[in-house]
């Protein structure tokens, strides 16, 4: 955790019922949880899918479209590769 000591407010019977954070801990933890999640979906989707399709594949199914605007890192580094 940072530097920040952790502060709590007490309820009834001083039970520690609120902790507060400083905003810089509460966004690394926010990222933190965000990174969780995302791993738990990869994950779920690789137990339930067949077969996983590249991002790459879909931007180009969904570029023409008009579903889909402009170019991500993604799309510029496979252009790369492809290029070399």
């Amino acid at each position: 955790m940072g530097n920040t000591p952790l502060r709590f407010v007490a309820g009834p019977g001083d039970r520690k019922e609120v902790i507060i954070l400083g905003l810089s801990e509460y966004r690394r933890l926010l990222r933190k949880i965000e990174d969780l999640e995302d791993a738990l979906t990869l994950d779920r989707a690789e137990r339930t899918s067949q077969k996983l399709i590249s991002y790459f594949s879909v931007s180009r199914r969904l570029k023409p479209a008009g579903e889909l605007r402009g170019a991500s890192h993604c799309e510029r580094s496979k252009e790369v590769e492809t290029a070399r």
